[in-house]
C-alpha cells in the first residue's frame, strides 16, 4: 500500500504542473488581422519577433500554451517578442491569418507561428508541434521560444540543399496546400451546419427525422476529424520519405566518394527521378458532392 502511495505521489510530482488559472486570451470578436498588423508594427519598432497563437478558449492545449507564456520563467524570453492571440474557433475562423504566413492548414490548436517582420515565418517546420501544449513542461516552451528569438530560416544540410530535394518538397507543399484548402473548408462547413441544425439538436431523441439528421451530422464531423489526423500523419510521412529517399539516392550515386556540395550538384545535374506516394482522398462531406 505504501509503495503504491509513494508511486502515485512521485507521478504527481513529475507531471507538468499547469493549473488552469482562468486565462482566456482568445477573443472571437477581435479584429484578428488588425491585431496581427499592430503586433508586426510593434515588432518592427523594437526589433522583436511576433508569436501568433492560433487557438481558442475552449481548447485545453490552447489554455496550456497561455499558461506557459504567462509563467514567470517565460518573462525574460518574451522580452524579445510581441504576442498576439488569434481565435480560430473550431479551426473555422480567421483562416486567412495562417495563410498570410504561408501555413495552408491548421491541424490542431494551438498552432504557433513565430514571425520575423523582415524574414517572415521562422518556425515553419514546427508550427504544428504544440497541439499537446498542456501536457508539456514550461521548460519546453522556454527552450523553444528562446531558440526562435534569433534562429534564421533556411539553414539545411547537404541533402536538404539539393535541387532534387527542394523539388520534392515543392510537390509536398503543393499537395498540402490543395488538400489543406479542402480541410479548412470542411471546418467551415461543419460549423455552419452545426449552427443551422441547432433546432434539430434540440429535438434529437424525440423526433426520428431530427435524430437521423443529427446522426448524419456526427458522421460528417467524425470524417473530418479522421481526415485531420490522417492528413497530418501523411504530411509527416511524405517529408520523411522525401528526405530518406533523396539521401539514399545521393549515397548510391556517390559510390563511396566523399559527400560534398560539388558531388550533390553533380547528382542534381543527372535529374534524379524520385516518386512520391501522394495520397488521394475521397470526398470529405456532402458539400463536395458533384465537385
Amino acid at each position: 500500500m505504501f509503495r503504491a502511495f509513494a508511486l502515485i505521489f512521485l507521478l504527481i510530482l513529475t507531471v507538468p504542473a499547469l493549473a488552469d488559472d482562468g486565462i482566456r486570451p482568445f477573443d472571437e470578436t477581435a479584429d484578428a488581422a488588425a491585431d496581427v498588423d499592430a503586433a508586426m508594427d510593434r515588432a518592427r519598432a523594437h526589433s522583436h519577433r511576433v508569436i501568433v497563437v492560433l487557438g481558442g478558449n475552449w481548447c485545453h492545449d490552447s489554455r496550456g500554451m497561455a499558461a506557459h507564456l504567462a509563467s514567470e520563467a517565460m518573462r525574460p524570453v518574451l522580452a524579445d517578442y510581441e504576442v498576439v492571440w488569434v481565435d480560430v474557433g473550431m479551426r473555422n475562423r480567421n483562416q486567412d491569418i495562417p495563410a498570410r504566413f504561408g501555413v495552408p492548414v491548421i491541424y490542431a490548436t494551438p498552432t504557433i507561428l513565430v514571425v520575423d517582420p523582415e524574414l517572415g515565418l521562422v518556425n515553419g517546420p514546427s508550427v504544428h508541434d504544440w497541439g499537446n501544449a498542456y501536457s508539456r513542461p514550461t521548460s519546453d516552451a522556454v527552450e523553444y521560444f528562446t531558440a526562435h528569438a534569433s534562429i534564421r530560416p533556411g539553414s539545411a544540410g547537404l541533402v536538404e540543399n539539393t535541387e532534387t530535394y527542394q523539388a520534392l518538397m515543392a510537390q509536398i507543399n503543393a499537395w498540402e496546400a490543395r488538400e489543406g484548402a479542402r480541410l479548412m473548408r470542411a471546418y467551415r462547413e461543419i460549423e455552419t451546419l452545426r449552427a443551422e441544425m441547432a433546432p434539430l439538436f434540440e429535438r434529437a431523441g424525440h423526433d426520428d427525422d431530427a435524430t437521423d439528421s443529427v446522426e448524419a451530422f456526427h458522421s460528417f464531423e467524425d470524417d473530418v476529424e479522421r481526415q485531420r489526423r490522417r492528413m497530418r500523419n501523411d504530411v509527416d510521412r511524405l517529408r520523411g520519405d522525401a528526405r530518406d529517399d533523396a539521401r539514399s539516392a545521393l549515397l548510391t550515386f556517390s559510390d563511396g566518394r566523399a559527400l560534398d556540395a560539388a558531388l550533390a550538384a553533380e547528382w542534381d545535374a543527372t535529374n534524379p527521378q524520385i516518386a512520391l506516394d501522394l495520397p488521394v482522398y475521397g470526398p470529405l462531406g456532402p458539400w463536395e458532392e458533384g465537385e
